[in-house]
């Protein structure tokens, strides 16, 4: 009789650690809330001046920061100071067509006619040899050009890396 006791004790002590349980992770599962993310210093606080592309593990200007060449704009990334940081630069090719891809949720992006944007990738068809990448944000087209002042300048939007989510 007590051995029948014990056991439906345990068994309903275990059908209550499951629902408990189970309901808790159901929450966590089914809700899209997240929990914040930890305050360090990789990780920027909210702005309107750059979006956080997490997924991405990018932070990226909501405006551009002007015409340039391509080592002029390295320059201007170089020394700009946004949201506490001054680690930002010029997108590789990669990070470049994620913008590109990501440009409705980034914003302020130029789309008339022939709005290119530098990459600080060298073009391998060229060896290098001044030309880099670029990005045409009206057709998402990819060229390369020459690193030149006598060229037409293109258009600079800095990147900066944080911890990525995944």
């Amino acid at each position: 009789m007590i051995k029948t006791v014990y056991f439906r004790v345990a068994v309903i002590l275990t059908a209550v650690v499951f629902f408990f349980s189970s309901c808790a992770l159901l929450d966590a599962f089914l809700s899209n809330r997240t929990p914040p993310p930890s305050r360090n210093s990789n990780y920027p606080p909210p702005s309107s001046n750059y979006v956080v592309l997490m997924d991405y593990g990018l932070m990226v200007m909501t405006k551009d920061i002007g015409r340039s060449t391509m080592s002029g704009g390295r320059d201007m990334c170089a020394q700009l100071r946004l949201g506490g940081f001054s680690d930002w630069r010029l997108p590789a090719q990669g990070e470049l067509a994620v913008l590109y891809n990501e440009r409705h949720k980034i914003g302020g992006f130029e789309t008339v006619n022939n709005t290119r944007y530098w990459s600080s990738t060298p073009s391998s068809l060229h060896g290098g040899g001044g030309f880099y990448v670029y990005i045409d944000f009206s057709n998402g087209s990819m060229g390369n050009h020459l690193d030149m002042s006598n060229q037409q300048p293109l258009t600079v939007r800095c990147v900066r890396n944080i911890s990525p989510s995944r």
